[in-house]
């Protein structure tokens, strides 16, 4: 091995990854209501960023959101409901509402965790609720 190195036929392997650098390398979703897209960028502290699409705010999820289809508008708006409503898309112990109707029902049961999750995250809750309230450009 150590002569294939020497000749140039074998890469050293590179050096493992720290846990923070392998965090900084994972993507994660941003979705715009405005024009019903997602995009993925690499992590960072920002709740909000901004659309590259459309300029508008693009709000920061989880990992674990899968947007729908771009003209699935029912199912846009209820994301956009759950978003309203605080849900970043975290893991729960139960799966989340497949409509619209349903959103209210399914806040109420997990307003202890939103509450939680609010007191944990202020300053990204403050911009993700700036960014909703933002009038169209």
């Amino acid at each position: 091995m150590a002569l294939r190195r020497d000749v140039g036929n074998r890469v050293p392997a590179a050096p493992a990854r720290t846990s923070a650098a392998a965090a900084a390398s994972y993507l994660h979703p941003y979705a715009c209501f405005r024009c019903r897209r997602s995009f993925k960028r690499a992590s960072t502290t920002a709740a909000v960023l901004t659309c590259p699409r459309c300029a508008g705010p693009a709000i920061g999820l989880t990992r674990k959101f899968k947007p729908p289809p771009h003209d699935d508008l029912k199912q846009w708006a209820k994301v956009e409901a759950l978003v309203r409503h605080g849900f970043l898309f975290w893991s729960l112990d139960e799966p989340y509402p497949e409509t619209l109707a349903e959103v209210p029902a399914f806040a109420a049961r997990h307003a202890d965790h939103l509450g939680r999750m609010r007191k944990a995250m202020p300053q990204a809750f403050v911009a993700i609720e700036a960014a909703k309230n933002r009038p169209p450009v």
